[in-house]
């Protein structure tokens, strides 16, 4: 059979029921995985997906609960955080701006000055008085110094580009007036060059006024405030230069309301009640007047002085505004920093608080759920599997009402109901192993009583195809008691007594290999000498039984299986090879795990219930047993018997192999014709062997633990049976059959065969007997008479040919004969049947005369010896005795 094979059909394990065979799949056809062995599931499995396959590290979803609330927290934290920061910079920047516009406006009062010594100096050089000339000199000489002033200060007044500009412009224009030959100018001269200058310094405090967060009102004041003068200037500088007396010509009366709208819009700003704006006021209306009657006298430089009050006013409130509200700006941005800071800390401090109390009963929830999951609910488990009470739950310590404690109660709710569950589960394994060892009891007592009665049939039975027949009910039953065994093992109850000591571990495995079927296919290598422990030697038996079981089961028919035994000083290993099917290695390791872990009763265990018995045995003693690939593309089984089962091995010594028995091929053996032999068989001399001999040579043949044909070991001993009475039949009946009969019954599995002589012709009692047609099963019991167990124990036999190898050597001489017939082309004649194939071929049956008291007495002979071993196996009847009435 060849080894790559899969299985066809319903797939089986390998510890289950037989398999057919088919050819390989082809590559990526459906494949036996969980070890083709022991589970097929017709299609190649891949591992699940898992649900967070390829998820970012980034997503939320799979963050902690810690980082999560850390996160819920930070967002409005930092919301509030960036919204104070804002608040904070922009007052820093309003004092900032104001700081700067303060440092801006020092340059209003240089250029303030040289715009009003300006005006002194038109009004001057249009004035023929001798008194202008001194006045125009002043006025130049405060022109040339306020120019200088405004020069300086342009340096440090921070001064924006626009600023800056403006400022050179108005410093430009002013350069005219500086001259030495003011006097050459004329009076348009003069009054365009002021023009310009008035206009200058308005744009440059409007440049000053746009640079500001917020403008400062009173900068806009000023500016009205120069206009309003400059229109008194111009007034005075228009009555000056009118020589023919028409002094109410439209451009002084238009100076006029000039003045009269800046004085307007200052007393809209500051009020009418103030001095200055009523004095204005007053005075505009007094010069309006003067002109319209023709005066010339417009008050002179004494006109100019609530124009000067008012600005000198006004530049010093707007220094001490602009300063004023940058220290105010800066106060603010410190004020805000501090506030935002502190509720900054204030809220970190209480989101830590809060936060604690969500995570503190959250995080003992969960130590909690995880501790009944990984320790307390396994240890209620293992504790209630070990039939002790489980004891109250622990509640987990959450005191509090809201959800977490009821999630903390419903936990406490789940390991309450977990250990109901176990406990229910526990009671019915209980029940269920319950059910097991009685069913098992049962069916031992009725197999027991089936033994006894084919025990007794075998003792009245002549006739040999029912003495057959009975032999193969006899192996059938003893099999089906190893079934019931098994079911006790799965139960976990004791197994019963071989009730045998001074079991060896040779003795163990040829008992194993008694067990099973194709016991003809087993090979036995070696065989120890060490005892076994009484308490285990069942166990091993049974183990090795489902081992060799197994193997042979799962190999081909035709292959050999292997039993071997190997010392060392650590214990004896037992390797049970096969030549079948083999195992993938994933499903290798998933088998050797379960060997390990002892097994667990689920449904498949009636499809691995040898696994699960070997596991269960292994466990129990302390045995390892791995499965491993072999070199014949099979699997071989090794079984560790440690020191703990084997007291008959001291540690540190090799355990002695006695010899190995010689395999007997065919038994019972026929009788050596005496020389000269006449028509008479001489009188066989009775063997002088007492009882104790010949069990002992039983014992050391094939092992008490191993069942023997018929016997029923949990039956309570029969009762002694004598050998034939070898004084019934006289001297003429007593032949050599009744000697050989009697030789077998004392030596049992130790007997010489002697050769006959070559012309010897077939002998009646012991040539090959017709069974007319009846098949003979491998695995009977009359065919397992000629199996090596009931070999020789010593001494050595002439080798034969098995009738496999002496059919192939039949076939391949009809193969070399050449035809002998051709035909008319020259080729040769076949006929059919002339050349078959190995095992076609077969030798013709040899009609043999059969004597029916040789066999009788061959047959009483075998039973005797038979009795005999079942007297000194001593069975045991507690089961029945525990369990009742099978019925």
């Amino acid at each position: 059979m060849p080894p790559t094979g899969h299985l066809a059909g319903k797939s089986s394990p390998r510890w289950g029921k037989s398999l057919r065979w088919r050819r390989p799949h082809p590559q990526g056809a459906r494949r036996c995985t969980g070890g083709a062995r022991f589970k097929c599931l017709g299609r190649t499995m891949k591992p699940p997906r898992s649900r967070h396959h390829g998820r970012s590290a980034l997503a939320v979803s799979a963050w902690p609960l810690r980082r999560k609330l850390a996160l819920a927290l930070a967002i409005p934290l930092l919301l509030a955080a960036t919204l104070g920061g804002l608040r904070v910079q922009s007052d820093l920047v309003e004092a900032a701006n104001s700081s700067t516009s303060a440092r801006q406006v020092t340059v209003l009062r240089p250029a303030v000055t040289f715009l009003t010594a300006a005006e002194r100096a038109m009004v001057a050089a249009q004035t023929a008085l001798d008194s202008s000339q001194t006045e125009l000199d002043a006025a130049v000489a405060d022109i040339k110094s306020a120019a200088s002033e405004l020069a300086e200060v342009r340096q440090s007044a921070d001064l924006t580009g626009e600023q800056a500009n403006q400022l050179d412009v108005v410093l430009d224009l002013s350069r005219a007036l500086r001259d030495d030959n003011t006097d050459s100018l004329s009076p348009d001269t003069w009054i365009a060059q002021l023009r310009q200058l008035q206009s200058g310094v308005t744009q440059l405090i409007t440049t000053i006024v746009n640079a500001q967060l917020q403008p400062e009102p009173r900068l806009e004041l000023l500016a009205q405030t120069l206009a309003g003068r400059f229109s008194l200037a111009m007034q005075q500088a228009l009555v000056a230069t009118d020589r023919s007396g028409e002094t109410g010509s439209l451009e002084l009366f238009a100076e006029l309301g000039v003045e009269g709208a800046a004085i307007d819009r200052l007393a809209t700003a500051l009020g009418d009640s103030q001095a200055e704006i009523l004095s204005l006021r007053e005075d505009n209306g007094e010069r309006s007047r003067a002109i319209r009657t023709g005066g010339t006298d417009l008050g002179g430089a004494e006109a100019y002085a609530d124009y000067d009050a008012l600005i000198a006013e006004l530049m010093d409130g707007i220094d001490s505004e602009l300063a004023a509200a940058a220290a105010d700006a800066r106060q603010r941005a410190l004020v805000n920093a501090a506030v935002t800071i502190g509720a900054l800390v204030a809220a970190l401090l209480l989101a830590f608080l809060v936060s604690r109390l969500l995570l503190t009963p959250i995080r003992r929830v969960r130590e909690g759920a995880l501790e009944v999951a990984h320790e307390q609910l396994p240890e209620a488990v293992a504790r209630i599997r070990a039939g002790q009470d489980p004891g109250p739950i622990t509640p987990i310590a959450v005191q509090t009402h809201e959800e977490v404690g009821q999630l903390a109660r419903a936990v406490d709710d789940l390991h309450q109901q977990a250990v109901v569950l176990a406990s229910g589960e526990a009671k019915l394994r209980s029940q269920v192993s319950e059910m097991f060892v009685t069913l098992s009891r049962r069916n031992t007592s009725l197999i027991n009583q089936q033994l006894s009665l084919i025990e007794t049939l075998e003792k009245d039975e002549e006739d040999p195809r029912r003495l057959e027949s009975l032999f193969r009910l006899d192996h059938l039953a003893a099999r089906m008691r190893r079934t019931a065994d098994s079911l006790m093992i799965l139960a976990d109850a004791p197994t019963r007594s071989i009730g045998q000591t001074d079991v060896t571990v040779g003795e163990s495995m040829q008992a194993a290999t008694a067990g099973v079927k194709d016991y003809q296919r087993v090979r036995i290598s070696s065989y120890p000498g060490v005892r076994l422990s009484d308490a285990a030697a069942a166990d091993v038996i049974h183990l090795l039984t489902e081992l060799v079981d197994n193997a042979l089961s799962y190999s081909s028919p035709t292959s050999m299986v292997s039993v071997d035994a190997t010392t060392g000083a650590a214990g004896i290993t037992v390797q049970v090879s096969d030549a079948g099917l083999g195992i993938e290695d994933e499903a290798l390791r998933a088998l050797n795990e379960t060997l390990r872990s002892g097994g667990e009763v689920t449904p498949d265990t009636a499809r691995r219930m040898g696994l699960l018995v070997v596991s269960r045995l292994a466990h129990r003693h302390g045995i390892s047993v791995q499965l491993l690939p072999n070199e014949q593309a099979g699997t071989t089984a090794s079984v560790f018997l440690p020191l703990s089962v084997l007291p008959g091995l001291a540690p540190g010594e090799a355990a002695p192999l006695p010899p190995e028995p010689a395999v007997a091929t065919t038994y019972p053996t026929e009788i050596v014709e005496p020389e000269g032999g006449g028509g008479r068989r001489r009188k066989a001399e009775e063997p002088q062997r007492s009882d104790a001999s010949v069990q002992s040579r039983i014992d050391a043949a094939v092992g008490l633990p191993m069942r023997q044909p018929g016997a029923a070991l949990e039956n309570p001993p029969l009762p002694v049976r004598t050998p034939v009475a070898e004084a019934e039949h006289d001297e003429a009946a007593y032949d050599e059959a009744t000697a050989e009969a009697t030789e077998h019954l004392a030596e049992v599995a130790v007997l010489r065969v002697a050769e006959p002589p070559a012309d010897a012709a077939p002998d009646p009692l012991n040539g090959p007997i017709d069974e007319e047609g009846a098949s003979e099963e491998p695995g009977s019991i009359f065919t397992s008479m000629k199996s090596s167990w009931l070999g020789s124990d010593g001494g050595e036999e002439s080798w034969r040919p098995s009738e496999i190898e002496a059919g192939w050597s039949r076939a391949d001489s009809v193969q070399a004969s050449e035809p002998v017939a051709v035909s008319p082309a020259g080729l040769p004649v076949r006929e059919p049947g002339a050349r078959l194939i190995p095992g076609g071929v077969s030798i013709p049956a040899v009609v043999a005369t059969r004597n029916a008291d040789a066999i009788r007495a061959r047959l009483a002979a075998h039973a005797a010896g038979v009795s005999r071993g079942r007297e000194s196996a001593g069975t045991s009847t507690d089961d029945e005795q525990m369990e009742g009435d099978p019925a």
